[in-house]
């Protein structure tokens, strides 16, 4: 979950190395570090923790280098320390080396280079490849041809950032699954794993495929797969504007962007539905040539017999939701799987299936791992994300792109929202197309939807009572979630919420499911936030409800507005307005942000980057 920036060109690099890094440190923030060639001498500067370390060091040194790499880390291989922090370089000083992913193979492979003489001085698999990479160019000093011989012995997933003193003119970059992307200016050129990284200094981007290694020079960039066979491919012309990292006035990220939710679901409805009210999954063109968009012909959508939909973390508990919206409207069978729990067995997936995979970056190592094998078993294939030019877009023709913009803090909130509402549209063009719906419903759903963001902005003007209710609970070590139906994963979403925030322990439960062993953790030290909206399951959930009020627990309801069976069995009541429960988890979980927020705001913790977490989870 590792961020590689580059840059060579006119400008000082370090500036724009941390530049782009800051845009990079929701991939990981336990260490930062950069490589630069001043004068012809290779120079390594690393520090252990946020990257304000590394800024507060490179504010010191003050270097003038024209080039350089630089890397934000998740740790995977060595514990956080400046020792494990990237660059790694060689014994010999000469090459330095950055990683994201993880080198399969690095524990033989160490051993062959300790035998050789090598001496490691970190824990890393990512140091085997600066000694990989040196051994080769002892042999012809081709540092071109020595990574070209050296990534053929690397096993694994990865992505590397290359620099060599030698040749102080140029970057290389390898590209072994994961996203690497180039940004081409003028006389300059930028390297970073995430292309919106660049986007602060140029829309052209080149981004590298599986399995090729790019040259980069100041004037220009060369292309190669691992066989050393020059590739030509054309920049693309990235559109909107640059993403800007601004709090707008709110004390974290986290809070402005879940005030952002009611724009970023009028955004996505706007791009998706027209005027008339016709849906039309197929939004984006370039020319008269659509970019992206849901591409299954209608034949196509009508000879599936079965969805089966990927994620993992939040994403996960959007496809739950997704499940039950189209198994209610399209009426076929719909099931929903962890994408990690699919590695090592056989995934029962044919020509008859969709399979759909959700991921808020497009990058999520597990879930781009299952989709790709359900492709290989020729299973039709869709993704939703937020970032069409992610490796998800690459891999898939279906591609349902949300209007979120750029989500700084690491706790999804408003990509989960655009991916529920997504799920929404899916559901909705399926039945349409299949005739499992009539026109009228359709019409009365779309409708509907548009009315949601006016609805989420009445609770979002509650923030203040949500906070001082929320407080209530603060001192809290663990904390129970329940809900039934479509507001189960609401409930699962909340106790994420609450753990990645404030680091209390919480656990989410179908209300069913209470008294068949949850209940036992049950008594007065532990609050019972319970999800309860009027509709199918709504006399069961207040059931399940009235259990755990039986021992003493406290609880706190999510509930509709003038709810008076709620206001007489709970402690205290986090209400929204009256909403027909199928549209529910587009609202329920609003309160459960902005308590989880208030909490862990009021405990101190770091909001916006909670410990040992990264946002986009690029390693398996």
């Amino acid at each position: 979950m590792c961020g590689i920036v580059g840059y060579l060109g006119p400008l000082e690099a370090a500036p724009v190395l941390l530049s782009e890094l800051r845009c990079l440190e929701y991939r990981g923030y336990d260490s930062a570090g950069v490589a630069v060639i001043e004068d012809g001498q290779l120079v390594v500067m690393k520090s252990a923790g946020k990257l304000s370390n590394l800024e507060t060091l490179l504010t010191k040194t003050k270097p003038a280098a024209k080039v350089g790499i630089g890397h934000t880390r998740w740790a995977t291989h060595g514990v956080p320390n400046d020792q494990n922090a990237h660059p790694h370089m060689d014994n010999t000083g000469n090459i330095a080396v950055v990683h994201n992913g993880i080198i399969e193979n690095h524990e033989d492979l160490r051993n062959e280079l300790e035998a050789a003489g090598y001496h490691f001085n970190s824990d890393t698999d990512t140091e085997v490849v600066a000694h990989l990479v040196s051994q080769e160019y002892a042999k012809d000093k081709d540092i071109l041809k020595s990574i070209l011989r050296a990534v053929k012995r690397l096993d694994g997933i990865y992505a590397l950032g290359i620099v060599c003193q030698a040749h102080p003119d140029k970057i290389y970059a390898v590209n072994h699954h994961y996203s690497l992307s180039v940004g081409l200016g003028k006389h300059e050129n930028f390297l970073a794993s995430d292309s919106m990284a660049v986007r602060q200094y140029t829309n052209q981007i080149l981004k590298l495929e599986m399995s090729e290694v790019a040259e980069i020079t100041a004037d220009g960039v060369r292309l190669f797969d691992f066989e050393g066979t020059e590739v030509h491919r054309k920049a693309a012309t990235m559109d909107g504007s640059p993403y800007v990292i601004d709090k707008a006035g709110f004390k974290h990220f986290l809070l402005k962007e879940i005030h952002e939710q009611p724009h970023v679901l009028r955004r996505t409805l706007g791009k998706y539905l027209s005027h008339s009210g016709r849906l039309t999954l197929d939004a984006s063109h370039n020319g008269d040539v659509p970019s992206y968009g849901f591409r299954m012909t209608d034949t196509e959508i009508k000879g599936i017999d079965r969805v089966h939909i990927v994620a993992c973390g939040t994403a996960y508990h959007a496809g739950m939701v997704g499940k039950y919206l189209i198994e209610e409207l399209v009426g076929i069978p719909c099931d929903v799987e962890i994408a990690s729990e699919i590695r090592g067995r056989k995934l029962l997936v044919n020509e008859s299936t969709l399979t759909v995979a959700v991921s808020q970056s497009g990058e999520t190592a597990d879930t781009i791992a299952a989709l790709q094998e359900a492709k290989k078993r020729g299973s039709f294939t869709a993704g939703i994300t937020n970032r069409p030019d992610s490796h998800l877009g690459q891999i898939t023709p279906n591609l349902i792109v949300s209007e979120c913009g750029l989500e700084v803090s690491v706790a999804a909130t408003k990509t989960y929202v655009a991916q529920l509402v997504c799920f929404y549209l899916l559901a909705i063009h399926l039945a349409e197309v299949r005739n499992a719906i009539t026109p009228e419903r359709a019409r009365q759903l779309k409708v509907t939807l548009g009315t949601i963001p006016a609805l989420q902005e009445q609770i979002l003007a509650k923030e203040q009572d949500i906070r001082e209710a929320s407080l209530k609970y603060a001192d809290a070590h663990d904390v129970v979630f329940i809900g039934r139906g479509l507001n189960y994963p609401t409930a699962l979403e909340g106790a994420l919420k609450l753990k990645e925030l404030s680091y209390i322990h919480a656990s989410g439960y179908a209300a069913g499911e209470l008294k068949h062993g949850p209940i036992a953790v049950l008594d007065a030290s532990v609050p019972v936030v319970c999800i309860v909206v009027p509709g199918a399951v709504y006399e069961k959930t207040l059931s399940n409800a009235q259990e755990a009020r039986a021992r003493a627990a406290k609880m706190i309801a999510v509930a509709v507005e003038g709810d008076e069976q709620v206001a007489k069995m709970f402690d205290t009541v986090l209400s929204i307005p009256a909403v027909d429960e199928f549209f529910s988890p587009l609202l329920t979980v609003l309160p459960l942000q902005l308590m989880s927020y208030s909490v862990a705001d009021y405990l101190g913790k770091d909001v916006d980057q909670p410990r040992n977490l990264a946002k986009s989870v690029t390693v398996e």
